[in-house]
Parts: C-alpha cells; sequence; structure tokens
C-alpha cells in the first residue's frame, strides 16, 4: 500500500463517530472469579478477544489456543502489511519461539545467513570510506512482515480462518466465534459490565459502514502504538514524545544486494555524507530488500516531498553510485517515542494492553517487538489460569506488576542505546539534537511570521551547511579538524560506545521483583542498575522471577541416546503446569510428594524433574517408588561439556539440596536454597496461595 493510499484509507476510519462513557469501567472491587458470569465461554461471550493482529497480537493467540483458552482477534486493517518493520528477534522471544512447532527452527532456516547481517557500518557511502564496524552476537534478523506469515501458517495449523466481512456471512446472525481473525474490523466503543466486556466493530461492507458488537470476558489491545483500545478506554502514556520525525522507505535492488554482499556485508548502514544522511536497513542482501530510514522535518518538509522518484535519487546519493533497479515499494512517515502507559490493565482486570499499545520505543536495541512478545508469554498463562478457574481475577494484575517495569527499564535503555547511536553523528559535526533544537525555533518563531516557503528555505540551508563538514575536504587525516574528529571517533568504536544491538543481561536476565512469585525473606529486593546503553553480561540466576537458566539435559532413561534438550523444554506449553526442580535427595523427594497434594488442592498442575549428577547410570526406579502414586515426573541426567564445567545447582547459585519452583512462562517462582525449614506441607501451600493468590484452608 503506497503512502498516499494509506492516508485516504486512515481519514476513511477517522470519519467513524468513536463512543466511550467512563461510567462503565467502574467497576466493584475485589470481587472473586465465582461473580463473573460466563467467564469460561458460555453462551454468546468470547474469552478473549484481541484487538489487534501484529506480532504480539498472533504470539497471544496461538499461545492462549494451545492452553485451551477460545480467542478470536480484530484487525482494522484489510490487509497484513509488507513493510518490513521490526526485525531484531532478540534471545529470549527465540526461546518462547522454539515452544511454537519449531518456529525458531523455521526463522533460522528462512533468516539471512549470519555472516550476511552481522556488522554494523558507518561510513561516508556505501561505495566510499568505512568510520568503523559493530558486531553483534547470533541472534535473528527477520522481517516483521515475514514472522507474521510464520505466525499465520501456525494458527492455520491451530484451525484459525482469516476472513473479512464479505468472507464471513455469519457475522451479523450470532455471535464471533472462537479462532477467528477479522480483517478490516476497526474497534470504535467499549462498553463493561459486570457480566462481560462490548466491543462495537465498524467494518466497510458494499461501501457501507456497518457495526457488530461483540462480547468477551477478557479484552486484550494489542493494537500498536496509536492504540485505539488505550485510548477508549482512556489511558495516558507517560515519557518522552516526539524524539525523532522519519520517512520510512521500503525498496528493493538486487544490484546493491549482490555489491554489499561482495563487498561490504551488513545489517544496519549509517551513511553520512554531504548530499543526505541516513540508515539503510538491510533485511536481505540475497533477496536485495532494504529499508532506509531519513529525518524528516515537518511542517516544513511534507510527507508529498518523498515521492517515488524523489527517493530514488536520494538512495543513489547515499549509495554513491547509480542503481538501475531500484524499486521503490512504500514510504512511511513515522514518530519515534519513548512511553509506556500509565496502566497495563484496566476495569476490574478485563481489559489488558500489550506490545506497542502498552509502550512504544526507540528503534535502538530491537526492544519494541520483543517485549511485546514476552508481555504476550507472561499473559497467556495469567489468563488461562483465570478463565479455566484455577486462580481469581487478581492474577492478571500481576501482569501490570510484572511487564510495566520491564517496560519503564527497557525504554530507558532505548532511549540511552539512542543517544549512543548519535554520538557518531555528533563527532562527525551533525548533533541531532541541535538540529532539532533549530527545527524547533523555526516553528516555534519563524512559523507565524516566515512563509512556508522562506522556512524551508533556512532550513534546508542550515542543513546543507551541516552537511558540508563531511566534504573530503574537511574530513580528513591532512586536515587537523577532521583528523581530530577522526581520532575521537575511533575511540567511540573501541570503547564500545556506539549503537548496541544485543543485550544479554537484559534479554535474559530481566526479573519480576514482585508480582506472582514468592520472594526470598532474606533477600532485599531491590530495582535494577540503571541502564547505560552498556553492553552487560548475563549471569544465570534461579532467583524468584528470574527465567529459569538453560542447561542441556538429557533423559535417564535413554542414557545410551546421545539425544539433548534444555531444561526450558522442562516446561509445558500446551497446559498451565508449574515445574519442580529436585535433585534425588531424601528431603527434596518429600517436597515433592507434599507439591503433588498441594497443587491437587489448588486445582494445579505440577510436574517434578529430578536432575541426576553427570555420570549417573540408573535412579529411575527410586523416583518411581518415591512418587507412586504420582507419574508426572521426569528424570534428567546434567550434560556438561567438561569436567571443569558448572553443575546445574551451581548454575543456579545453590545447593543440591534446595528445589526451584517454575511459573507456565519459565520464570522462577519460588525457590529454596537448602531444605524447606519446618512444615513443608504449610510452606507449599504458602506458595501457592502467593503465586495464583488463592487463600488456602489453613493459612488464615
Amino acid at each position: 500500500m503506497g503512502v498516499f493510499e494509506f492516508t485516504r484509507k486512515f481519514k476513511g476510519l477517522c470519519s467513524i463517530e468513536t463512543r466511550f462513557n467512563a461510567d462503565q469501567f467502574r467497576y466493584m472491587q475485589g470481587r472473586g472469579l465465582s461473580d463473573l458470569k460466563n467467564i469460561n465461554g458460555q453462551d454468546e461471550i468470547l474469552p478473549v478477544l484481541i484487538v489487534g493482529a501484529g506480532p504480539v497480537g498472533l504470539v497471544l493467540s496461538i499461545l492462549l489456543t494451545k492452553l485451551g483458552v477460545k480467542c478470536a482477534v480484530l484487525e482494522r486493517s484489510r490487509t497484513f502489511p509488507r513493510h518490513p518493520q521490526a526485525h531484531f528477534i532478540n534471545n529470549r522471544s527465540m526461546e518462547i519461539f522454539r515452544k511454537l512447532d519449531g518456529l525458531t527452527k523455521e526463522i533460522q532456516r528462512s533468516q539471512p545467513p549470519v555472516d550476511f547481517w552481522r556488522k554494523f557500518v558507518y561510513c561516508i557511502s556505501l561505495t566510499g570510506p568505512l568510520l568503523g564496524v559493530v558486531s553483534p552476537i547470533s541472534v535473528a534478523h527477520f522481517s516483521q512482515y515475514k514472522l507474521t506469515n510464520l505466525l499465520l501458517k501456525q494458527l492455520e495449523n491451530l484451525s484459525f480462518h482469516v476472513g473479512t466481512c464479505e468472507g464471513l456471512k455469519s457475522l451479523n446472525q450470532g455471535p464471533l466465534k472462537e479462532r477467528e481473525i477479522l480483517m478490516g474490523h476497526e474497534c470504535v466503543s467499549i462498553g463493561a459490565t459486570d457480566r462481560c466486556i462490548t466491543v462495537t466493530a465498524s467494518f466497510l461492507k458494499d461501501g457501507v459502514y456497518m457495526e457488530n458488537d461483540i462480547q468477551c470476558s477478557f479484552l486484550v489491545g494489542t493494537d500498536g502504538a496509536g492504540s485505539t483500545v488505550r485510548k477508549l478506554v482512556g489511558i495516558d502514556m507517560r515519557g518522552e514524545k516526539d524524539l525523532q520525525n522519519l520517512v520510512s522507505v521500503h525498496f528493493s535492488s538486487q544490484d546493491l544486494g549482490q555489491y554489499l554482499l561482495s563487498e561490504r556485508p551488513g545489517m544496519l548502514f549509517f551513511i553520512f555524507n554531504t548530499e543526505g544522511i541516513g540508515v539503510l536497513v538491510a533485511h536481505d542482501l540475497k533477496q536485495g530488500e532494504f529499508v532506509l530510514q531519513v529525518p524528516f522535518y515537518p511542517p516544513q518538509q511534507k510527507l508529498e516531498d518523498f515521492s517515488y522518484k524523489m527517493c530514488e535519487r536520494l538512495i543513489i546519493k547515499l549509495v554513491g553510485q547509480e542503481l538501475a533497479d531500484i524499486d521503490v515499494i512504500d514510504i512511511k512517515p513515522w514518530v519515534m517515542h519513548a512511553e509506556v502507559s500509565e496502566r497495563f490493565v484496566s476495569c476490574d482486570n478485563r481489559i489488558i494492553l500489550a506490545g506497542d499499545a502498552a509502550h512504544r520505543f526507540p528503534p535502538a536495541g530491537g526492544f519494541g517487538m520483543n517485549t511485546g512478545i514476552q508481555d504476550a508469554h507472561n499473559l497467556a498463562w495469567k489468563l488461562a489460569s483465570v478463565i479455566k478457574g484455577t486462580a481469581p481475577l487478581s492474577l492478571v494484575a500481576t501482569y501490570e506488576m510484572e511487564r510495566r517495569p520491564i517496560a519503564i527499564f527497557n525504554t530507558e535503555l532505548s532511549v540511552q542505546n539512542f543517544r549512543a547511536a548519535m554520538e557518531v553523528p555528533a563527532v562527525l559535526g551533525l548533533d541531532p539534537t541541535i538540529a532539532n533544537s533549530v527545527h524547533r525555533v523555526i516553528n516555534n518563531t519563524f512559523g507565524s511570521i516566515l512563509p512556508s516557503g522562506l522556512q524551508r528555505v533556512i532550513l534546508d540551508g542550515l542543513f546543507t551547511i551541516g552537511r558540508a563538514q563531511l566534504s573530503d575536504f574537511v574530513l580528513n587525516e591532512n586536515n587537523p579538524f577532521g583528523s581530530l574528529r577522526l581520532a575521537k571517533l575511533r575511540r567511540i568504536f573501541e570503547e564500545g560506545k556506539s549503537l548496541q544491538l544485543q543485550f544479554p543481561a537484559e534479554d535474559l536476565g530481566f526479573r519480576y521483583l514482585k508480582g506472582a512469585i514468592v520472594p526470598d525473606d532474606d533477600s532485599v529486593l531491590e530495582a535494577p542498575e540503571a541502564p547505560t546503553g552498556r553492553r552487560r553480561d548475563y549471569v544465570p540466576s534461579a532467583d524468584p522471577g528470574s527465567r529459569l537458566p538453560h542447561m542441556n539435559v538429557r533423559l535417564l532413561a535413554k542414557l545410551s541416546s546421545e539425544e539433548t534438550f534444555s531444561t526450558l523444554d522442562l516446561v509445558a506449553v500446551d497446559k498451565v503446569e508449574f515445574l519442580l526442580i529436585i535433585a534425588p535427595v531424601e528431603s527434596s523427594y518429600r517436597l515433592a510428594h507434599v507439591t503433588f497434594k498441594i497443587a491437587e488442592e489448588f486445582n494445579s498442575s505440577v510436574k517434578v524433574c529430578v536432575v541426576w549428577p553427570d555420570g549417573t547410570v540408573d535412579g529411575a526406579a527410586r523416583s518411581k517408588e518415591a512418587f507412586d502414586p504420582w507419574e508426572n515426573y521426569i528424570d534428567v541426567v546434567e550434560v556438561r561439556r567438561s569436567t571443569t564445567s558448572l553443575s546445574w545447582w551451581d548454575i543456579c547459585q545453590m545447593t543440591h539440596r534446595g528445589a526451584i519452583l517454575v511459573r507456565p512462562d519459565e520464570h522462577i517462582a519460588w525457590h529454596v536454597k537448602s531444605v524447606v525449614v519446618g512444615d513443608p506441607t504449610l510452606e507449599m501451600k504458602r506458595v501457592f496461595s502467593s503465586v495464583l493468590g488463592v487463600q488456602s484452608t489453613g493459612l488464615q
């Protein structure tokens, strides 16, 4: 869809009248699950309605469906976008995808080879001299629209149907069915009673806008940075607005792709020359697919200025040579923000925000889509627990307790990383903060005095003067001024102060400090170290709220086999099930026996994993006897890389007499570093009561 077609469509949708009454959202607080009618999808009420069919909404629909929760999706657009958009998938998101029927392997097969994209390149032009290189560690580089296609295939395998109003004759003849993705349907109003949430969707049929009311128990807004759900519910965003206006130019060029493959492979190309400035994202060098991001300064610059021909000329200027096969596919304006929603849940925990609807970051570091995918992972098991009747509505509130601090931290880190990226142009004499300040001065002073054409001339003139500092005459080793700048630039790269892509400590090491967890009694929960934009190493931990550490293990029953798997694979994806990890110690076997009983009391499922030390020959009979009559257990053996490698319990910074309870989202709910002090039955009742928010007899 071209930019002008998009604009016309947007104006048409904006003409729809939206209706919202804040009084509808005044609920009585503190009601239990028994007060909620039809929450499990009886009659005409859909358990979960998701608004927004981007990666976050699609991942959430997959996770919920695998957990046995009925859901459907509304999407405002009539088609899925082809603009590449997000492209970086971090380690934690890839771990989540590993559990989705081989999605990670499909991404790895389909993405460009790592050597084609592992570099960041700073240059005068794509054919000119290099200024520096930064290499990230292996992750996935995969365009968002390609990821969306893979997610849709997964949903199709789960019997989801993608359709429009024309393709669904029964839309006005009954309730919205589960496993439907309705395209071209915009949420225009939201109402609430103690029985359900009612969403009014508007859609175009035979040239006429029509409306349909959909009733659901839970509404999840995954509808992007301009979230309609968030606006209708009246939730504000807090943070830094309008950090930068940009225009995104999606284009293809096999000639450029082949040149870069042979001469200068990379993922991000930061180009600064006298003719223009831009960041080129190489989505796929082999296919010749690119997105060029260029600064945009409205109202002096207008979107119409970025015609297809003008964009072709700009691309050639930044490349530094003629290209015969440039095909500009799409042109989109966008604004960079750094904001987090004031609330992630509303309406007595029945309306929920996730992904860009809840937080919007600068793209530096690739946290946007990844944070949203992890939102969905956190939320899915909690919604399933409430809908299936094993937890009260208050469990949904822990989603905000856990994910909002992570979003705030990631926002700050993204801003720090964005500013680090701006150090390079600043050293070259192109400080973006100065450019933005000049732009604001023109808007705030000259804007009401000078004609718009003259404002444009002034702005263009200032930028031309600025870019002149990038000329060969200024920027060379023989010019003292240029030599000094180049030396400063080298120091930035040598000290790792430029843009970073991978943040292991944040990607894998983020930790929930309060929510559906049981903190250590002797630990002091402190906010994480303030982000600096610098890379920090990930240190595995089994502290409550942390992600379960990874270690390769082997089934005890198949010791002769070379097949190994990760401890993360021990956590089920198709049912809400907790995992208790113990060593083959008598006291731990007793604790596991008690845990099976307490889980039954809480109407919850638990699997026990016994981790045997490396070199174990047998021991299965011992576990069978200890767990009888329960059969939901597994014996595994550590797989160490060498005799000096850490044991499982050393990795977890615990003794082998301890125990770890893992939530369905692979985060630690509770642990004990050594044996439980006191009555194990009372302790496990306390644990499940705290995690699920359910009061148990014997604890009052």
